[in-house]
C-alpha cells in the first residue's frame, strides 16, 4: 500500500458519496460527513462576482439552539468564533449564526472543506446544552423551516393565521412568504395522531387557502401513520413526512420559492 492509493481511496468515496442539488443561483451539496445527530453535513455554494460564497446556512448554531444552547454570548460564542477562525472563514455577508466565506473559483474545494470542518466543530458545542425538556413537534418543525427558508430573503412567521370560509382566522403553525406567494404549514404530531391529524384537517378543510399552497408535516416517517389518516390529509393538503431529509423543504420551494439573489460584479 502506498500514499497515492489511499488518497485515491478515499477521494473516489467522497466523490460517489456527495449529492448536488440546484438551489436558487447556487448548489445545495451534501458531504459524506455528518453531525452529531446522523444528518449529513449540507453548505450552499453561491457563484458571487469572480468567486464563490461557501455556507453552511446557519444549521449548525440552529442544532445548538434546538439542544438548548444559547450561542449569542459566552463559551459558545467564544468556541464559534474559534471555530470560523481556525478554519479560515472570513465571514462574507454572513448572518448571525451562519459560518461562511467566500472565495477564488480556483479554491472552491478548500472554501467547501472548510465551513464544513467549522460546522462540524460548532455542532460538538451541544454538549454544554443543560438537559431539557424534549422539544415540542410543531418547535422542531418552525426551527427546521427558520433555518431553511430565512436566509434567501424570504418571511417565516409563526402561529400565521388563516381565513376560514366562515370569515373567523385560525393559526396553523408556520407560514413561509415571498412577494405575493405564501405556503402554509401545519404540524401533525406524533404523539396523540388523531387529535393532531384532525386538527389539521378541521384547519385545512374550512380555509380560504388554496390547497396546493397547504402543507401537513407529519412527524416521522409515512410507516409510522395510518394509511387512512394520510389519506383523510392528502384530501385536504399535500402531506410530506419530518422524517424523510429536504422533502418538506423541496414542498416548500417549490409553492414559495427562493428569490434570486442579483450576482456581485
Amino acid at each position: 500500500m502506498n500514499s497515492g492509493t489511499v488518497v485515491g481511496a478515499i477521494l473516489r468515496a467522497v466523490n460517489d458519496q456527495s449529492v448536488t442539488q440546484a438551489y436558487g443561483d447556487g448548489l445545495l451539496i451534501d458531504l459524506p460527513l455528518t453531525y452529531g445527530d446522523g444528518d449529513s453535513v449540507r453548505l450552499l455554494v453561491e457563484p458571487i462576482g469572480d468567486g464563490y460564497r461557501v455556507s453552511d446556512r446557519a444549521t449548525a448554531t440552529t442544532l445548538l439552539s434546538m439542544a438548548g444552547v444559547n450561542f449569542d454570548h459566552g463559551r459558545p460564542a467564544e468556541a464559534i468564533a474559534e471555530a470560523a477562525r481556525l478554519s479560515g472563514l472570513n465571514g462574507f455577508d454572513a448572518v448571525p449564526g451562519e459560518l461562511a466565506t467566500y472565495g477564488a473559483k480556483e479554491s472552491l474545494g478548500e472554501l467547501v472543506l472548510a465551513v464544513a470542518q467549522a460546522s462540524m466543530r460548532v455542532d460538538q458545542l451541544r454538549w454544554l446544552a443543560v438537559k431539557q425538556p424534549p422539544v415540542r413537534f410543531p418547535d422542531r418543525v418552525v426551527t427546521r423551516i427558520k433555518a431553511w427558508a430565512t436566509n434567501d430573503g424570504r418571511q417565516v412567521r409563526r402561529e400565521a393565521p388563516v381565513r376560514l370560509t366562515s370569515g373567523r382566522q385560525r393559526p396553523v403553525t408556520v407560514q413561509v412568504s415571498s412577494a405575493n406567494k405564501a405556503a402554509y404549514v401545519q404540524a401533525v404530531s406524533g404523539r396523540d395522531q388523531e387529535q393532531a391529524a384532525e386538527h389539521c384537517y378541521h384547519i385545512f378543510s374550512l380555509s380560504e387557502v388554496p390547497r396546493q399552497q397547504r402543507i401537513a408535516a407529519l412527524d416521522g416517517t409515512q410507516d409510522d401513520w395510518s394509511p387512512a389518516i394520510i389519506r383523510e390529509l392528502r384530501s385536504v393538503s399535500d402531506v410530506e413526512f419530518f422524517a424523510n431529509p429536504h422533502k418538506l423543504e423541496q414542498r416548500i420551494d417549490a409553492v414559495v420559492p427562493p428569490p434570486h439573489a442579483p450576482l456581485l460584479t
